[in-house]
């Protein structure tokens, strides 16, 4: 996790750097990509995504350091996306004709390496996985009889307490029973 996190802080670092020179010097910064900047709009522009999404992308990077889930994930969008900013250089080369082969060479050598530095962490991460807590010990259950159960069979009801009959208080007077009948009760 440590190389991983060193990683991690190293982009973000150079992500803000980037970002606060395109936020405050976004002339200089267009001039040194071969750009002009003519209008208001077209500097507001360089500001929001060339100083902000990498700003966005930084504060990402420094939330997913706390945590190995995070870094993983971050990692992997690193990857992807020095990976497209690469795939995309390669192919304005091709679409330019190779003409500006050594414009931009120092961009491309930088995200290739950033690219294989998070890759190589991401390795790293998920070869040594966290140990996982060990977990409680469940209490045995016993059951009460260790005969095993018997089907259901229809009728079969609630099994009835084996209390001692003097344990028990009288039963309550039911209709119709024989064995209470009205005179019984009126005597009572």
């Amino acid at each position: 996790m440590r190389f991983a996190r060193f990683v991690l802080i190293v982009q973000a670092v150079i992500m803000i750097g980037f970002s606060l020179a395109y936020w405050l010097r976004p002339y200089e910064m267009a001039n040194l990509n071969g750009m002009l900047l003519m209008e208001t709009a077209s500097v507001s522009h360089m500001r929001v995504y060339y100083g902000g999404l990498q700003l966005g992308l930084a504060l990402f990077l420094l939330w997913a350091m706390q945590l190995p889930e995070r870094a993983k994930a971050a990692l992997v969008m690193l990857v992807i996306t020095m990976l497209a900013l690469v795939a995309g250089r390669l192919g304005s080369l091709w679409l330019d004709g190779g003409e500006l082969i050594g414009f931009d060479l120092a961009s491309l050598i930088y995200r290739v390496f950033a690219a294989l530095l998070a890759a190589a962490a991401l390795v790293m991460l998920r070869e040594r996985p966290t140990a996982e807590p060990e977990a409680e010990p469940q209490p045995k259950r016993t059951r009460m009889d260790d005969d095993p159960p018997r089907p259901f069979r229809v009728g079969d009801g609630a099994t009835e307490l084996s209390t001692p009959e003097a344990d028990q208080g009288p039963e309550p007077f039911r209709r119709g029973d024989p064995l209470h009948t009205a005179t019984e009760t009126r005597g009572t």
